[in-house]
């Protein structure tokens, strides 16, 4: 039986109205968050801060008032852009052949002189033992799949991100984009030998883009459409909130509010707040996990970007960030066209999948191999009343 649409539909309209009842109270927070960004007192929030940073919690280290704003930049007559996105089909137990295969999808686009694109597609099939699996030195195992291959996955977008670097002069400035955060989120759950192989990976190639960045007018840049962040808003909380303050009450002020609701208010067009960095481990850079960020007002939402931390120390290559992230927003339908153009490579659609399964099967046939599948699956191809 499908969906019962009637009965969800109720359900939906309950829940619209649950949620319009707490607009007025949500709006009234995000007054409260806007205020306290204009009052925001930089030396207060610093002594805060350390304190918090003795008892080992991390924090966001904001240089400039959150409510400063900084106006879009010239970019240069010729200028290189780049992006990569990537999708996976995961393991399926219900195949006769254990694999998975990560596809990456990248775009390069020149503007100037002799402009030119270039779009490329590269498939990659794990099949083998070696390639499936992550090993600790005393032989223990993780399986790729699941959430484990989003992560790889993730690792693998910013690895054919560096490779592009080849393909750009040193002369010619550019900027590169991720789609989402970037550096993936959620492996604090894996077990400590998973997280030394990620992370090992990841600092090859953030040391390889730092190297690069050194002797050529390069950015790289997350780009984060809708942000749910609120890393500003509860470092407002740490000024206004008095259970920050040690009373333990804490009247929910700011609860709720996301960094986009107040700089939607605190950001003009095409406007962008200050560079604010957030680091792991107080006092301690790690090239593999720490962040500079800041939120832009691109058309009709609010975007945050997110930089390597060694970025934000140059003016340059923020501004160049700024100026490329908002070009490209204006060229596409409001997000980023190099962007798009590197999905539509990296997609991989239902039809694909269903390609997938047919030529894994037939090239097993063709080896002489049987393809035994569940009846489950049975069932899914075939329907029977």
């Amino acid at each position: 039986m499908s969906l019962d649409l009637n009965s969800t539909s109720q359900q939906i309209q309950n829940m619209s109205k649950n949620i319009s009842a707490r607009e007025t109270d949500r709006l009234k927070r995000i007054e409260t968050a806007v205020a306290a960004a204009n009052d925001f007192d930089l030396k207060s929030y610093e002594i805060v801060r350390q304190n918090l940073a003795e008892l080992g919690r991390t924090t966001t280290s904001i240089k400039d008032s959150p409510s400063k704003t900084f106006f879009t930049p010239d970019l240069p007559k010729n200028i290189i852009v780049a992006a990569v996105d990537g999708s996976h089909i995961d393991v399926d137990r219900h195949l006769a052949a254990q694999c998975f295969l990560i596809n990456i999808g990248s775009c390069l686009i020149k503007y100037g002189d002799d402009p030119y694109a270039e779009l490329a597609t590269r498939p990659t099939l794990y099949a083998t033992d070696e390639n499936m699996v992550i090993k600790s030195a005393d032989n223990r195992t993780q399986k790729i799949q699941g959430s484990v291959l989003g992560i790889k996955r993730h690792i693998e977008e910013l690895k054919e991100l560096a490779k592009l670097i080849n393909d750009i002069p040193k002369e010619t400035p550019s900027c590169l984009f991720l789609d989402g955060t970037l550096f993936p989120v959620g492996m604090s759950i894996f077990p400590q030998f998973v997280r030394d192989q990620f992370y090992d990976d990841i600092k090859e190639t953030m040391t390889f883009l730092l190297t690069e960045s050194s002797h050529r007018k390069m950015s790289v840049a997350a780009y984060i459409s809708y942000p749910s962040h609120s890393d500003i808003v509860e470092s407002l909380r740490m000024l206004i909130c008095d259970d920050i303050a040690g009373t333990g009450i804490c009247g929910g002020c700011v609860e709720g509010v996301k960094d986009r609701d107040i700089f939607y208010k605190l950001l003009g067009p095409d406007q962008r707040s200050p560079v604010f960095v957030r680091k792991t481990t107080p006092g301690h850079n790690n090239i593999a996990c720490d962040i500079g960020f800041f939120y832009v007002k691109a058309g009709n939402e609010i975007v945050r970007i997110e930089m390597p931390y060694w970025s934000v120390e140059d003016n340059d290559i923020i501004e160049l960030t700024h100026g490329t992230s908002l070009d490209q927003s204006k060229r596409g339908p409001g997000y980023p066209t190099v962007l798009i153009e590197a999905h539509e490579q990296a997609i991989v659609t239902t039809a694909d999948r269903e390609s997938f399964v047919e030529l894994v099967e037939l090239s097993l046939n063709a080896n002489g191999l049987s393809t035994p599948t569940s009846q489950k699956n049975i069932s899914k191809r075939l329907r029977n009343i």
